[in-house]
């Protein structure tokens, strides 16, 4: 799609997300100028019926996870990996997609509740969330761990934690690997990891830069991007790997499989490689779009 595409807030996602809103300086509408419905495109009869003929969804998203999804500089406009991929659905599916920005740790709840049937947001698929919601995965990715350049090289496992403080985004595989971390370091005979969550990545990167913490846990991915715009913060390379997946509410497999063979016409068409050649992050291209591919 060619024209401007800004964020969509309803009034309960704007409840939801209030503590990404007042940094991101408030929302607006993708919807201004929206496109009617393309019967046309290649996979919009695999939409159901229900969707079929809509000019839009909504889907759900914590738009501040670059290279991802971040906002331009008019706080409105969302960027990313997962909007160019957005847009090239858009053009297979025949429906506009538009992105409603609400905290990470309210996305599977609003899955869950109906609220939204899909989201993009850098999510790790794991067995856990997968009792909740389901995946179609799309990106190669892993964990990591974010320090100063002085520490580089000093943390590279999760072993290497003990005794440290460490921020970790509410809601994300990482606070549980935090936890169970800091079990394993005390049933070593040593000091258990102190863990403090904060509500964002722009919150976690600051912790760290005032020096509240001493290193980030966090996807390797959007991590390795941060610290790369960020002076002085590096990434370590990924102590484990996963998948991202986009995230589903249950009982939506026609919306799945429809997604999943628009994923694959976009990389038959080379537009998902484009989409991850812009950013850098082409090593995480995948060569199958597995319905719930993760396993840990």
């Amino acid at each position: 799609m060619t024209r401007p595409r800004h964020l969509s807030l309803s009034a309960a996602a704007l409840a939801l997300a209030l503590p990404v809103l007042l940094s991101a300086c408030g929302g607006s509408s993708e919807a201004d100028e929206k496109p009617s419905y393309d019967k046309s495109a290649p996979l919009h009869s695999a939409l159901p019926k229900d969707l079929q003929g809509e000019k839009s969804i909504t889907i759900a998203s914590n738009v501040e996870y670059p290279p991802f999804e971040f906002l331009d500089t008019d706080n409105k406009t969302v960027l990313g990996i997962d909007r160019e991929i957005a847009d090239g659905l858009e053009k297979q599916l025949g429906i506009d997609i538009e992105f409603d920005n609400i905290a990470f740790d309210a996305i599977i709840p609003g899955l869950a509740s109906g609220r939204y049937q899909m989201a993009m947001s850098a999510m790790t698929d794991n067995l856990e969330r997968q009792k909740e919601v389901d995946f179609v995965d799309y990106f190669a990715a892993g964990a990591g761990i974010m320090t100063h350049e002085a520490d580089a090289g000093k943390y590279t496992t999760l072993a290497d934690m003990c005794g440290t403080t460490v921020a970790v985004v509410k809601g994300t595989t990482e606070v549980p690997q935090a936890e169970e971390a800091s079990k394993q370091c005390e049933a070593d005979g040593k000091d258990p990891i102190k863990a403090t969550v904060f509500p964002g990545q722009n919150q976690v990167i600051l912790a760290l830069q005032n020096e509240r913490v001493d290193a980030i846990l966090m996807d390797s991915a959007p991590g390795a991007y941060a610290a790369s715009q960020t002076e002085g913060l590096v990434m370590s390379k990924p102590y484990e790997s996963q998948p991202f997946g986009i995230v589903f509410a249950k009982g939506t497999d026609e919306l799945q499989k429809a997604v999943q063979q628009a994923l694959q016409a976009l990389k038959d068409n080379g537009e998902y490689q484009k989409a991850l050649e812009k950013y850098g992050l082409e090593s995480g291209a995948i060569d199958d779009f597995t319905i719930n591919g993760g396993t840990q």
